[in-house]
């Protein structure tokens, strides 16, 4: 698997979606991965530990985010279907993005949205259009 590395990998702070922490990383070095992207769902919480880990395993870490972004016009309402016995209904956004820092400067920035996206929402965290365009004037 030499020359690749995952852009994409969520760990156990993405709740629901990701299952193993940052100090888990010794797989990755082990396939031979020199560089892991870590795009946790809605919050960067990992990201100490994950640097830590990723320094550790001689991986280079990248930091990113994977946040749901509004929809530039009203998506149609859809019923939602009826959960099974003992469940509960999940919302998803329909759209979502995955942002990589390619700096300090990049890192500041993603902090920023993803705090924006938990600000203003009073369901799951969820970045405007607006929030992302007030970040492209900031340095």
């Amino acid at each position: 698997m030499g020359g690749f590395n995952h852009l994409n990998a969520v760990s156990g702070f993405s709740t629901r979606f990701g299952a193993s922490h940052p100090e888990q990383l010794q797989r990755a070095a082990e396939r031979g991965m020199t560089a892991l992207a870590l795009t946790d769902r809605d919050a960067v919480t990992g990201a100490v530990r994950f640097a830590q880990a990723a320094l550790e395993h001689g991986i280079r870490p990248i930091f990113g985010i994977n946040l749901a972004v509004a929809p530039l016009a009203p998506a149609p309402v859809q019923r939602l279907r009826t959960p099974v016995r003992g469940s509960a209904h999940v919302y998803e956004p329909p759209h979502r993005v995955v942002l990589l820092a390619q700096s300090r400067t990049g890192w500041a920035r993603l902090c920023r949205l993803t705090s924006a996206a938990h600000a203003h929402s009073d369901g799951p965290p969820l970045l405007t259009w607006d929030d992302q365009h007030q970040q492209r004037g900031r340095g």
